[in-house]
């Protein structure tokens, strides 16, 4: 099995700019960024009252989101419930430390556009596809709605995303994740300086190494 997954997968040693210690997702001394805002966007932490608006915003764009993510969701059979149960432990991931989500807010009507999830490098990472996790603080992914890539928000939201990842994060390097139907986010990576490390075929996803260079 070991065999498989090294054949379906293609690895791009690339040399790193620092040391290939342990790399921490979070310290305690730490200081967590609260928002990044940009001429049309904000970027802020998802909260308890944002639960029914989250929901409604997510299955505006359910199908379009399900055939790109590559997550098994949203799925039209999603409820409220479940929504609630979801936010509700992405709330505890952020009292803890342990993972990090933040809604994507449109500024000309406030609307909730997206979001962004940071998280530790899952241990498959390196298990099934042989990236190394001490060389990673975290793996980043979003979505944005259809109607935002539609109205070219995309490239508000990346510009946004890593110049707030150099400007505010303490962290040294990050790993993204893309499913390979996701043509926007693969279109955005490989035209920035985020490095390609290759691909998963079973799990049909793309990986980019994101080096983050302090302003």
């Amino acid at each position: 099995m070991r065999t498989l997954l090294r054949c379906c997968f293609l690895l791009v040693i690339l040399p790193f700019s620092y040391s290939a210690t342990a790399a921490d997702f979070w310290q305690e001394d730490w200081v967590l960024p609260e928002y990044a805002e940009g001429n049309s966007l904000i970027i802020r932490p998802i909260k308890a009252s944002d639960k029914a608006r989250f929901f409604h915003s997510y299955m505006t764009s359910q199908k379009w989101l399900y055939d790109r993510l590559g997550w098994a969701w949203p799925s039209e059979k999603s409820t409220m419930e479940q929504n609630e149960t979801m936010v509700n432990y992405h709330l505890e991931q952020a009292n803890e430390h342990t993972a990090f989500t933040y809604l994507v807010i449109d500024k000309q009507d406030e609307s909730i556009i997206g979001a962004v999830y940071m998280v530790p490098v899952a241990a498959s990472r390196e298990e099934k596809s042989g990236i190394p996790r001490s060389s990673y603080n975290a793996e980043v992914s979003w979505w944005l709605l259809e109607s935002a890539v539609n109205d070219n928000l995309h490239n508000d939201f990346f510009a946004l995303l890593t110049d707030w990842l150099e400007a505010s994060w303490p962290w040294r390097q990050v790993l993204f994740p893309v499913s390979e139907n996701n043509e926007t986010a693969l279109q955005l990576l490989e035209s920035s300086s985020a490095r390609s490390l290759g691909r998963d075929l079973d799990a049909k996803e793309k990986y980019f190494s994101y080096a983050i260079s302090r302003k």
